[in-house]
């Protein structure tokens, strides 16, 4: 099925929850973009300015694993909510209040509501579309939020030249406030009975089964590889195109604009990979693939080899996410998946955060080219373990529907 034919089948709950996608990431691209510089025009140092991006990001692997939880228990829709508002929250808190202690807080408002936004999305998209159009729903999901992510960073570039920059960020903090009013009144979900008593009282019980699960385990260890190869490298490529290889500034934003743009077409070319490959090979030989290319980066190189490199390498890694994404979610039972999600959202956040310092350290000690090394093992096992993992998984789902 071709996007535009998908497009003007899929169901107004689909229309409504894409569009939700392109409001809250458009929103934050641009927030993300802009805050930063206005932190430093303030007069406020860089360890500052780290100190709140790391407080919500550590809020955001931490709380994710009990998020998730009682999301499966209180319901997708009401947590997608709860999400937008503590988003909302946060960011128009650091955007209006003098920066301080407070500023602080309010990222950590912002962190919980950016993990229970990512906890609620994969379940509610399974909710609202069926077998046919998955595939292309979860595609189109990963583009729209590459793409609004890209045109954030765009428009708050352009928009203090119009406005100041405290109003900017306050606009694009209010765009949550839409976002929350369109999920309130136009999405639907499926009817949930939980009861807050009854919530607390299956909480222990739940996690004792979540503990013992094997998918869960497999899904963990899949992420965290991941998550950790892609944190020693991926925050600090602009560093290695401005230190190493001598790129000038300008040039440096506009690889990391196109990045995003390559990864967005990739995603689009999921579903297609799927019909030839299947699933679990689909992700294994995007990821394989993206490998000689993450090579190609550390090795000497011209500046435009290094940045080709880069460009295919992100567009063949990230095609895999919506892939893998859309299969942990159809192999898990439907009471479990917000759990799940949550577990890769912990998994990636929290090895990212802790590779992150280790590449830095050693960039710092050895050379830039060291952490890439690594990182290419990394996937390269994480690849095979998702292979011998995940196999027999697709095979049973396959033998489920045939007798279904």
């Amino acid at each position: 099925m071709s996007y535009h034919q998908f497009f003007k089948d899929c169901s107004p709950n689909i229309k409504v929850f894409l569009l939700i996608t392109f409001i809250t990431t458009l929103s934050t691209g641009a927030f993300n973009m802009l805050f930063g510089i206005v932190v430093l025009q303030l007069g406020r140092s860089e360890a500052f300015l780290g100190q709140i991006l790391a407080i919500g990001l550590l809020a955001t692997g931490v709380l994710s694993i009990p998020v998730g939880i009682l999301a499966d228990l209180w319901g997708k829709k009401r947590t997608l909510l709860l999400a937008l508002g503590l988003t909302g929250v946060g960011l128009f808190g650091q955007a209006a209040l003098p920066l301080g202690n407070l500023t602080m807080g309010f990222s950590v408002f912002f962190g919980i509501g950016q993990a229970m936004l990512g906890i609620a999305t994969l379940p509610i998209l399974m909710e609202i579309s069926i077998p046919e159009n998955r595939a292309q729903l979860f595609s189109m999901n990963f583009s729209i939020t590459m793409a609004a992510f890209v045109l954030g960073s765009l428009i708050a570039g352009k928009a203090p030249d119009f406005f100041s920059p405290h109003q900017v960020l306050i606009g694009f903090a209010l765009l949550q406030v839409v976002a929350f009013g369109i999920s309130l009144l136009f999405l639907q979900e499926k009817e949930i009975s939980a009861h807050p008593v009854q919530t607390f009282v299956n909480l222990k019980k739940y996690s004792k089964l979540l503990l013992r699960s094997n998918l869960i385990k497999d899904v963990f260890i899949y992420n965290t590889l991941i998550g950790f190869g892609a944190g020693l490298v991926i925050p600090f490529f602009n560093i290695f195109l401005t230190n190493r290889l001598k790129a000038p500034t300008p040039m440096v934003g506009v690889v990391l604009s196109m990045s995003q743009v390559a990864m967005a077409l990739a995603g689009l070319l999921a579903p297609y990979l799927i019909l030839k490959l299947g699933k679990v090979k689909s992700v294994v030989f995007s990821q394989l693939v993206s490998i000689p290319f993450l090579l190609m980066i550390a090795l000497p190189q011209s500046l435009g080899i290094v940045i080709l490199s880069f460009l295919l390498r992100n567009a063949l890694m990230n095609m895999s996410y919506p892939i893998s994404s859309f299969f942990t979610m159809e192999i898990t039972p439907t009471e479990q998946r917000a759990s799940v999600a949550s577990l890769v959202g912990m998994a990636q956040n929290l090895s990212r955060a802790a590779s992150a310092i280790l590449g830095g350290w050693l960039m710092e000690k050895t050379n830039y080219s060291v952490p890439y090394f690594i990182t290419a093992i990394l996937y390269l096992i994480a690849s095979i373990y998702f292979w011998k993992a995940f196999t027999p998984r697709e095979k049973e789902l396959g033998n489920e529907k045939r007798i279904g």
